[in-house]
């Protein structure tokens, strides 16, 4: 009887293998994530300056809507925000919102003013950008939902109180009424492309 020469991997030899493949993984998988994170953020700042664009073209464009988007004769909202560039505090007057995830609660299909002063820049706005209560979903989706421990579902636009020509566009979480905003995504003074917090 003539014996065969059968040739393959032995035991050792694939768990060998294995073993450089985890290592391999374990290296590459966090990189990955972390360029997926980037890529995320990335999308969102160009979706904030695409909002701010719109906004800033509508405001120079029509009288109606930069009376109502600077109106604050029924109360504003103002929170206190930090520049992260000279560090110096700020007053944002906050204006309008747009639900950025279909977890968020809120109308979610079309900016809502925060203040009803702010409701005829809203309604323009909306028009302009052919947003309506019809929409199955918001048009602008927030990519990277989250930093830590907070949750970035909302769209938020506003301006600083003392300098009223710089329009900000934020993300937070409106997970409950108005919510808060947490991460600036592009002002004027820094067209940030990662984003400041506070």
């Amino acid at each position: 009887m003539k014996k065969r020469n059968v040739k393959g991997f032995t035991l050792i030899e694939l768990i060998v293998v294995i073993a450089i493949i985890g290592v391999l993984a374990a290296i590459l998988v966090p990189t990955m994530l972390g360029y997926v994170k980037k890529s995320k953020r990335a999308s969102d700042v160009a979706s904030a300056r695409v909002i701010h664009t719109d906004v800033i073209d509508l405001i120079l464009e029509s009288d109606d809507a930069n009376s109502s988007f600077y109106d604050k004769a029924g109360g504003a909202t103002v929170i206190q925000k930090k520049d992260a560039i000279s560090g110096a505090n700020y007053d944002l007057v906050l204006v309008a919102y747009l639900d950025g995830s279909s977890s968020a609660s809120g109308a979610g299909k079309v900016w809502t003013p925060i203040d009803a002063n702010q409701q005829d820049f809203c309604d323009i706005l909306n028009k302009r950008l052919g947003y309506s209560a019809s929409n199955s979903r918001p048009k602008i989706k927030i990519k990277y939902s989250s930093q830590g421990s907070n949750r970035f579902n909302r769209w938020y636009l506003g301006y600083r109180a003392d300098s009223t020509s710089l329009v900000e566009v934020w993300v937070g979480d409106g997970s409950s009424g108005v919510g808060t905003p947490q991460l600036c995504l592009y002002t004027q003074v820094n067209k940030s492309m990662t984003g400041t917090d506070d």
